[in-house]
């Protein structure tokens, strides 16, 4: 009755197991943790310190693991005509569903035999998920600001009869997305003297050397529509290495660039998409809770960095993004009340490469000579440094 109840039937006691039969990150965690034997009966790795646990304790952890997320189908799959009416899983679907658990052949057919007589099915059966949940929410979201309502978007939104009391409406999107990222951990601090490259293209006749000039744009010549920020809302567009720079800023295209560095004068807190951590482990009990957000900002953010040509129509599909980054720059504030200076992303023309937008404006870049990460304002009531970015070296031109 108990193994009935728990769902898995419990192997011989003598059944020692260790964590590199595992590929699970929580369940070789796990085995480490508690480790208590010096040998393992499936893969027959000794040591003279313990390495091993008991096959049953893992088998428990597993049993959590999956009753955190499914059930019995007979707890509310309702039965027609001799079968369930929504699909069910055995527990081979399920374990391969969640990836590779087990790298050990022989371990991995020991746990789907232990779990080999129950039936799964999700435990909200007839709601969303919370990735689900969060995905819908974005995509209408998207949809709003970029073909219904631009700018008058955030007055509550009265839910459609029948609809599932945990959508996300339009004028929520922004602050669960909020919440997402701070529960992801990525609200990262950006150290004093962090670097960044920023290339111009110009006219091969010309030579650009001022931080004025090479910074951000002034707010006269913003005038294009750029992923994060619309006409005539400046910014500060960066990359962490040269290449980066000039192919996120030319397209690839043949033209005349010039590049420099520039360097940030105080620490700041930025939002940093590139620091994802990866989706919980179902098996992982602190943090499995976090699968469903965690799940989602992965699709967030391939859709916030995907390439967009330049075909007229960029400043619709740039409508989402610049939105977000507006609501991260005014509105969104870090666990302790502090504002965030800027996002870090992954380039969409350069693999691997990182870029930043930081909320600084072309009076922020100023020349990095002796002292100026302390001058400030000529205001005697403000107390805010004069310069947040300082060009550092002399600009390299490219031809």
């Amino acid at each position: 009755m108990e193994q009935l109840e728990r769902g898995w039937t419990a192997v011989a006691s003598d059944r020692m197991v260790c964590a590199k039969c595992f590929d699970d990150y929580a369940i070789r965690d796990f085995v480490r943790t508690n480790a208590s034997e010096e040998a393992c009966t499936y893969c027959g790795r000794k040591s003279k310190k313990p390495i091993a646990i008991p096959m049953n304790d893992v088998l428990q952890l597993i049993g959590e693991g999956i009753s955190y997320r499914y059930e019995d189908p007979a707890n509310q799959n309702p039965w027609d005509e001799g079968e369930y009416v929504f699909p069910t899983m055995d527990s081979r679907e399920l374990l391969d569903d969640w990836g590779p658990i087990a790298n050990n052949d022989d371990v991995y057919e020991e746990i789907v035999e232990a779990f080999g007589g129950s039936v799964w099915n999700e435990k909200n059966l007839f709601g969303l998920s919370e990735d689900d949940v969060l995905r819908s929410g974005w995509r209408g979201f998207v949809d709003v600001v970029k073909y219904r309502q631009r700018y008058v978007f955030l007055r509550a939104t009265k839910k459609k009869r029948g609809a599932d009391p945990d959508t996300v409406t339009r004028d929520q999107m922004l602050d669960r997305l909020a919440e997402v990222i701070l529960q992801a951990g990525l609200v990262k601090l950006m150290k004093a003297g962090t670097s960044w490259f920023r290339a111009r293209p110009h006219d091969p006749a010309k030579h650009y050397t001022s931080a004025a000039d090479l910074g951000t744009a002034p707010t006269r010549a913003a005038l294009m529509s750029n992923r994060m920020s619309p006409a005539g809302i400046p910014m500060f567009y960066g990359a962490e290495d040269e290449a980066t720079a000039i192919v996120e800023t030319t397209g690839g295209k043949p033209v005349t660039v010039t590049v420099a560095t520039f360097e940030t004068a105080r620490d700041a807190w930025v939002v940093d998409l590139t620091a994802l951590p990866p989706i919980p482990s179902l098996f992982d009990s602190e943090r499995r809770h976090l699968h469903g957000s965690i799940h989602f900002l992965w699709s967030f953010v391939r859709d916030f960095i995907k390439p967009i040509e330049r075909d007229g129509r960029e400043h619709i599909e740039y409508v989402p993004t610049q939105v977000v980054t507006e609501y991260l720059r005014h509105v969104f504030r870090t666990e302790t009340g502090r504002r965030v200076r800027g996002v870090i992303y992954n380039s969409s023309r350069n693999g691997g490469g990182k870029c930043c937008v930081l909320f600084f404006k072309n009076q922020a870049c100023g020349a990095a000579k002796p002292g100026w990460q302390d001058e400030v304002c000529a205001s005697p009531f403000s107390k805010r440094k004069k310069y947040w970015l300082g060009l550092v070296g002399t600009p390299t031109r490219h031809v």
